[in-house]
């Protein structure tokens, strides 16, 4: 499965600033009291893996100061998933993230929320794009008649270990409204957990998909089916028929009279002369013949000027689908952008004394050069506006697509329509003789016509009848495939449930030894089971300072457990816990615990761990120790 290692973290405003390129595998300890930015420095990162942070909102009752009233922030985090590198930015205030691919030597931007033009622009959001770079299969949760895509904010109600959770609860709740009953719901934390503990079985996958596949080609086939009998029964009612029984032989009694009212017409013809019905005949023929070629050079001048149109619209898209990418560029470069001002040298910062009508450079060439300059926020608006425009454009080439198809349609039935007019011409004067045998010859051509009409509409009830068993036959053989799939798909889940309920008691042995460990206990104490909301309980009531303990050995589980390579659980070996000292636990059993996440140091894993100064043993800071806050070092630093 994948894993997350967090490479630097930096952050810029236009007054307070933050850079930290220290992190390693194993423990990364940020030590400082409170009030110094231990809380911000987590805050940072989640926020930036599309985590909702409440306290970087102008409508927070507890907002951060300094994050508040500073602009044009930005944070920056460079990550590797799987040992490909990427430098994830975003906004602070902005619902967007740009990632930069150092791999395919990409830049692009993702919304947050699956809403908004951003989104349209990839189809899919961050939160997508980080779940499957982690191997995590999409998965939808159905309840109460809505469905919820399980997102990497859901996940990480697992990974980020906040202060602010009461420790009984166990799951996180940072970032998680009150009111959204959704996410808080019983039904969302079982599945998260169930998405956590489940070993990948690449044979499941690929036959779940397999079945969704088989499922959908059933459906369009059944679609299909249903359309060609709806024609079927269109033509049996205009025959008035009810089935299509002796279908054959009647096409082959309607084929035997044709021939045979054909051979008596060729019979009575003798001369070649035309009467005046015959020549005012023809006559109307070739009028419809010129009406129809100025129609025809009509339709052609259309389609040139619509071909004409298409095209100009797909430069147009290239252009704006360029000018996205380089938007793109520019978002995730955005530091560079605000450089240049009218106050400030570009290179040294210093005050700029320009005398007027001059260039920076000093020369007479004087050049407005900050109206070439925008802003972050200005670059957001342009990009939705380049997306709007290219949505736009799509419309206008869908339509012009449309037009051309309409119009080539027209076209070529015009041209069928002149050459049955032609070769009508041609019939009439090569064939037909006027002589006292006309009406005789007019006589069986009206029973010509009608039958060879019942002929033609036969001749598709039969072809239809062909296209119906032939979808039957691969509606059939669809839903074998689809039985015999869905049966291996059920050995498939079996399969996967027994490794879910081995992960799960292999997760209760790990949790029932830490506890056990921790308080000097027997085997037969501390025998840790999962309820079916996978909520720990011992069987003994413990002491309120017992839930720290209780919450950081979930977690410590998971990671273990995502460590041991017999298990593969979904677990990104990847935790972020954001200081430890609450429900009055005492300082020594603090410092015990530190012990346990001290034992993930050279394992292919990354913990971030905030603490206070007194909270664990000295020699951890000179080996694990990225950053020591304290009211002289706090962590956001005002810019000189």
């Amino acid at each position: 499965m994948g894993a997350i290692v967090i490479n630097s973290l930096k952050y810029r405003g236009d007054t307070y600033f933050y850079s930290n390129e220290k992190f390693t595998k194993g423990l990364n300890l940020l030590v400082g009291d409170n009030g110094n930015g231990k809380s911000t420095f987590t805050y940072l990162i989640v926020y930036c893996l599309g985590i909702d942070v409440e306290f970087f909102k102008e409508s927070s009752k507890e907002p951060i100061n300094e994050i508040l009233e500073d602009s044009n922030k930005i944070i920056e985090l460079s990550i590797s998933i799987n040992s490909e590198d990427f430098i994830l930015k975003r906004q602070i205030g902005e619902n967007i993230i740009s990632v930069y691919d150092f791999k395919a030597e990409e830049y692009t931007t993702y919304s947050v929320y699956r809403k908004g033009y951003i989104y349209q622009k990839e189809d899919m959001t961050f939160s997508d794009w980080i779940m499957n770079k982690l191997g995590i299969e999409f998965v939808e949760i159905e309840q109460n008649n809505t469905t919820h895509r399980l997102n990497i904010d859901d996940l990480f109600r697992y990974i980020y270990y906040d202060q602010l959770t009461e420790n009984k609860k166990i799951i996180s709740e940072f970032g998680i409204q009150p009111s959204d009953y959704f996410k808080n719901s019983n039904i969302m934390k079982r599945s998260i957990f169930e998405v956590l503990m489940s070993g990948y079985n690449d044979d499941y996958y690929k036959k779940y998909s397999e079945l969704k596949r088989l499922t959908k080609e059933l459906q369009v086939e059944k679609q299909k089916l249903n359309s060609i009998e709806i024609i079927q029964h269109e033509i049996l009612k205009q025959l008035r028929k009810h089935d299509i029984e002796n279908i054959n032989e009647e096409l082959i009694s309607t084929k035997t009279e044709l021939k045979r009212l054909n051979n008596i017409r060729e019979d009575i013809k003798k001369e070649r002369h035309f009467g005046e019905e015959v020549v005012s005949r023809i006559q109307e023929i070739q009028k419809n013949i010129v009406i129809e070629t100025h129609k025809l050079k009509n339709y052609e001048y259309q389609l040139n000027s619509v071909s004409e149109g298409l095209s100009k619209s797909l430069r147009v898209k290239d252009d704006l689908k360029s000018e996205i990418e380089h938007i793109d560029k520019v978002l995730f470069t955005a530091q560079y952008i605000d450089l240049i001002n009218n106050e400030e040298c570009p290179f040294c910062l210093e005050k700029v004394d320009l005398d007027e009508n001059k260039c920076i450079c000093g020369s007479n060439n004087h050049l407005d050069f900050s109206r070439f300059i925008y802003s972050d926020k200005e670059y957001i608006q342009l990009l939705k506006s380049k997306v709007k425009s290219l949505e736009t454009i799509n419309e206008v080439i869908e339509g012009y697509r449309k037009d051309y198809a309409q119009l080539n349609e027209i076209i070529e039935n015009t041209k069928k329509q002149i050459e049955i007019l032609v070769n009508e011409v041609k019939a009439i004067t090569g064939d037909i003789v006027v002589n006292s045998n006309v009406s005789a010859i007019e006589e069986i051509t009206d029973k010509i016509i009608p039958l060879k009409e019942t002929a033609s509409e036969l001749e598709i009830l039969k072809e239809k009848a062909k296209d119906i068993n032939n979808s039957k036959r691969i509606i059939s053989g669809l839903e074998d495939k689809i039985q015999k799939t869905r049966e291996r798909l059920n050995q498939l889940e079996e399969e996967k449930d027994n490794m879910f309920q081995k992960n799960i008691e292999q997760f209760e042995k790990i949790y029932s030894e830490y506890l056990r460990d921790f308080f000097d206990a027997n085997e037969s104490e501390y025998i840790v089971k999962l309820d079916r909301n996978y909520y720990p309980f011992i069987g003994q009531y413990k002491e309120q300072s017992f839930n720290v303990p209780r919450r950081l050995f979930f977690y410590l589980s998971l990671l273990k457990l995502s460590l041991n390579p017999d298990y593969q659980i979904a677990f990104p070996k990847f935790l972020i816990i954001d200081t430890l000292k609450a429900e009055g636990i005492e300082i020594p059993h603090l410092k015990k615990l530190f012990t346990y996440i001290e034992e993930f140091k050279d394992t292919d894993c990354q913990i971030l761990i905030t603490s206070g100064y007194d909270e664990y043993e000295k020699e951890l800071q000179s080996e694990f120790l990225i950053d020591y806050l304290s009211s002289e070092n706090k962590l956001l630093k005002r810019k000189s």
